[in-house]
């Protein structure tokens, strides 16, 4: 049974702009070892006074070991060290919305799937999570000006979605508020799929007014992912692909201009999705489980770049 006070979209933005480009422009001047010292008590401020939040990293933190993705039992500071990798990927999330000159420190796996559908001009939906640093990929991808739509949900983090849409260096994806999608959008949507946009959407967060979801199995454990992505690349017949994002290497802690390294997947969990009547739950449950899959695989290789900090298992 959904409760309304659980859900991930009631959470309370800590996002402040000003402190974010006051960071920013401190690592810019003086180098990431100042900006690590003056993120430090932010974080710690913010994972004293956030309860829900710092239950909901030691809950996944202690799924994660009992899956073997963290060597050692979940302490008491551990996720204060979790909610400290958040807050140094932000950095990188800024490099990658606000420097259009910023090195690329990427690795894209399986980059041939994206690769083939733009050279037949056909777009594609994506799944998405809120795994490593996405906005790498966002910059990575209005390099090569892949036409991209992005949908997402900006009224608990505003602040935030406001620095994404105004930045210059991801100036060629397009943004859509997915709690105003209607016929008519629909429509629009459909246009753009043809000219060989790729639609991405969050595979991680269930629906705000919906009861769209299916059940999976994830880090041991029942939960309910949205069909949302599922039923929108049935509709558009486009094919439907997994994006996952870990940080691959971190710049060493004395590197003043050191930058954090990230590793892309994309996988294909149809061709063409086809959801049967007397089947389609069935089908959207097959299809997600498989996206929970490559969460998995994500996360055993970097398990602190799971960035959902609200109670997700037990929720529907």
């Amino acid at each position: 049974m959904r409760n309304a006070k659980e859900h991930w979209a009631n959470k309370v933005e800590h996002t402040s702009v000003l402190g974010i480009k006051i960071l920013f422009h401190l690592h810019r001047l003086f180098g990431k070892l100042p900006f690590r010292f003056a993120l430090a008590p932010v974080v710690f401020c913010i994972w004293i006074s956030d309860k829900k939040a710092r239950q909901a990293s030691n809950d996944y933190l202690q799924k994660a070991y009992t899956a073997g993705f963290l060597n050692r039992r979940p302490g008491t500071f551990t996720s204060l060290c979790h909610m400290f990798y958040f807050a140094e990927t932000i950095l990188d999330k800024m490099l990658a919305i606000w420097s259009e000159q910023t090195t690329e420190n990427l690795s894209v796996e399986n980059e041939a799937l994206m690769s083939s559908l733009l050279a037949q001009g056909k777009g594609a939906v994506v799944l998405t999570s809120h795994m490593g640093c996405v906005e790498a990929l966002m910059h990575h991808g209005s390099l090569y000006k892949i036409p991209s739509i992005a949908l997402v949900h900006s009224a608990n983090t505003a602040q935030y979605t406001r620095l994404v849409e105004h930045s210059s260096a991801l100036g060629h994806i397009e943004f859509w508020e997915v709690t105003e999608l209607n016929p008519a959008s629909i429509m629009k949507l459909e246009e753009k799929c043809q000219k060989g946009y790729f639609i991405f959407i969050a595979g991680d967060r269930i629906p705000i007014h919906s009861k769209a979801v299916v059940p999976v199995s994830f880090l041991g454990s029942e939960a309910y992912l949205p069909t949302g992505g599922v039923i929108l690349a049935h509709m558009l017949g486009l094919p439907l692909l997994s994006m996952t994002c870990w940080r691959e290497e971190t710049s060493a802690f004395g590197d003043l201009k050191g930058q954090n390294r990230y590793q892309v997947r994309f996988a294909k969990l149809a061709d063409q999705v086809r959801l049967p009547r007397g089947k389609r739950h069935q089908e959207c449950q097959r299809l997600m489980q498989q996206y929970a899959m490559e969460l998995e695989h994500g996360l055993k290789e970097s398990p602190f770049d799971w960035f959902n900090f609200y109670r997700f298992w037990g929720v529907s």
